[in-house]
């Protein structure tokens, strides 16, 4: 695990906007070791710092420029490339990488007129703490045909670690533009390479006020089925305005 915290202030001149220096640190059973550190241009670091593993990598995305988003090697904390400072560029605020684990799921019963034994798979998109270990629970109830005691047991084993989809969200704004935040997709599939390709591939889309861009985007059925289109169905959790009079959904550029 690697987080940023601030830790220092940073004066350019009297007068003008401040900067900050956060500094990367690694977190193995509670205790934080500093790694690295690096400059923002900018007076909030806001949540500029993502870590993420692919390609057999640890590495994050971050925004050292306000208006570039690039990625870190991790633990070296060593910039591998990504966007370029731009006085239009978009300003991030907030990243998100999907993760995903595959899991085995068997239900055993002690049911005499219905006995069974089932095993599944299922994939479980951005797995909570406890998704990530095994789990029990059991469901007690009655046979209605022979007034049987029967007890379900439901085993729930995770068959994969915890893996990454090689795409992942910015939420922020072009410059100027700073009244909401908006989202857009990141590809991160040659991020170990420095390479990031940013689209506004959902077109303008605002995000709610003070959301985190993970409560934003939900991954529904995303990848559980290759064979069916709702594999690639993701939600997104917007903002949009509408005049009351009509029920007309209004353009943002109007």
């Amino acid at each position: 695990m690697y987080i940023v915290k601030k830790i220092e202030t940073i004066e350019y001149s009297p007068g003008a906007w401040t900067g900050c220096r956060l500094g990367v640190f690694r977190v193995v059973d509670g205790n934080e070791e500093k790694i690295g550190e690096y400059d923002r241009n900018y007076p909030n670091p806001y949540d500029t710092f993502f870590p993420f593993h692919l390609s057999g990598k640890d590495l994050a995305l971050y925004s050292a420029e306000y208006t570039a988003t690039r990625i870190m090697e991790l633990p070296s904390c060593r910039d591998l490339g990504g966007e370029e400072n731009s006085a239009g560029g978009f300003c991030p605020v907030d990243y998100f990488v999907p993760t995903y684990l595959d899991q085995e799921i068997t239900v055993t019963s002690n049911n005499e007129t219905f006995p069974n034994l089932r095993v599944s798979e299922k994939r479980v998109n951005n797995p909570s703490e406890e998704q990530l270990s095994e789990s029990t629970q059991s469901r007690s109830y009655t046979n209605g045909v022979s007034g049987q005691a029967c007890t379900d047991v439901t085993t729930k084993r995770p068959i994969s670690s915890l893996l990454y989809y090689p795409f992942g969200f910015v939420a922020g704004c072009i410059w100027g533009d700073d009244s909401s935040w908006k989202i857009q997709y990141l590809d991160l599939s040659e991020a170990d390479k420095g390479v990031i390709k940013r689209e506004e591939r959902f077109g303008y889309v605002e995000m709610p006020n003070r959301w985190r861009l993970k409560d934003a985007v939900e991954m529904y059925s995303y990848g559980s089925n290759p064979e069916h289109d709702y594999s690639n169905h993701i939600r997104l959790n917007i903002v949009q305005t509408f005049d009351v009079r009509d029920g007309r959904l209004i353009d943002p550029f109007e």
